[in-house]
């Protein structure tokens, strides 16, 4: 990970946006550093727009970046937020280019842990292979596989930008609250209680026998710390979810225009 946080430090330092090159040379380097070669045969760039920001094909083993999507995103962010330090605002936007690619690396990744690992995480990979397509718009943000790729994506931005700068004031607390928004996806209130991501996920893709395999019961509480039922879509109580988005929404006011709707 050093030499890509060399590259996007290089680039804010001279307040640039991470280039086309960059962005290739990035995904060449986390291709090799998470050693996907078996799982990444090629990087693909297109300009024309589309609702994505990247994708990748568990069939052609081909990432694909969608420059036009990207472009946006960076005008978004600058519309946006709210801090006036001018280095980190640079880095945010790089930072969030770097996650767009930790995504679909992570969706590579996880064909390797799929049919590689003995984990939680693996099997809940390979039965959510089993979900059959034509459901991905409607339970997009229940999908385990969408999830984990988020929630990972930023925990490892999360655990290195000191490395980049250890003086950072807003950024530390901006990305941090990007990975908690990503690990509420799929909760919600709802008559009294809290959704579950992962049932969700397979009752209303018709796959509610898959659900036998997981006790999620209220020892799932004492079983897994909340990070690991965040990340796995496993239940929480009311109180860590009503903490949780009380934090979320607070932060966001504090640095963003508009972006309380999309909690």
């Amino acid at each position: 990970m050093e030499n890509i946080l060399r590259i996007i430090y290089d680039k804010t330092i001279n307040n640039k946006i991470l280039s086309l090159k960059d962005i290739e040379k990035i995904l060449e380097l986390l291709v090799i550093q998470k050693c996907l070669n078996k799982y990444i045969l090629n990087i693909n760039v297109q300009q024309i727009r589309s609702n994505n920001l990247a994708s990748y094909s568990n069939y052609t083993k081909e990432i694909t970046i969608y420059t036009e999507m990207i472009e946006q995103m960076v005008k978004d962010i600058e519309n946006n937020i709210l801090i006036t330090n001018n280095f980190e605002i640079v880095l945010y936007k790089n930072l969030s280019i770097l996650q767009v690619l930790l995504h679909e690396i992570e969706h590579a990744n996880q064909q390797k842990i799929a049919y590689n690992d003995n984990t939680i995480e693996a099997l809940i990979i390979r039965l959510s292979y089993l979900v059959e397509n034509g459901y991905e718009d409607a339970l997009y943000e229940y999908c385990p596989e969408e999830r984990l790729a988020e929630i990972k994506s930023f925990e490892e931005i999360r655990n290195s930008i000191y490395y980049i700068n250890k003086n950072l004031t807003y950024l530390p607390n901006i990305i941090e609250m990007e990975e908690l928004k990503r690990k509420l996806r799929g909760y919600h209130y709802k008559k009294g209680c809290v959704t579950i991501p992962i049932v969700d996920y397979f009752n209303n893709s018709n796959n509610q026998g898959l659900l036998d395999v997981f006790d999620l019961t209220h020892s799932v509480m004492d079983d897994y710390t909340l990070k690991e039922r965040f990340k796995y879509g496993f239940p929480i109580s009311i109180d860590e979810y009503g903490n949780s988005m009380n934090k979320l929404v607070l932060s966001l006011k504090k640095n963003f225009n508009n972006r309380i709707n999309s909690v």
